[in-house]
């Protein structure tokens, strides 16, 4: 099995997290992308190896 770890952000980082949550109703996890694979999970990551997104 899979081990997910969640992503360790800096403050900026968080604030951001926290602005989507507000404006979109919805919680929002971050994981470390570098602990996952993305084959056959539908997630894809931006150029800026501190982003990672899935489309919902």
């Amino acid at each position: 099995m899979e081990e997910i770890k969640i992503a360790q952000l800096n403050q900026q980082q968080l604030e951001r997290i926290n602005e989507l949550e507000k404006n979109i109703g919805v919680t929002l996890v971050a994981y470390d992308s570098s602990t996952m694979s993305s084959q056959g999970s539908g997630a894809f990551e931006s150029n800026n190896s501190t982003h990672s997104n899935h489309p919902s």
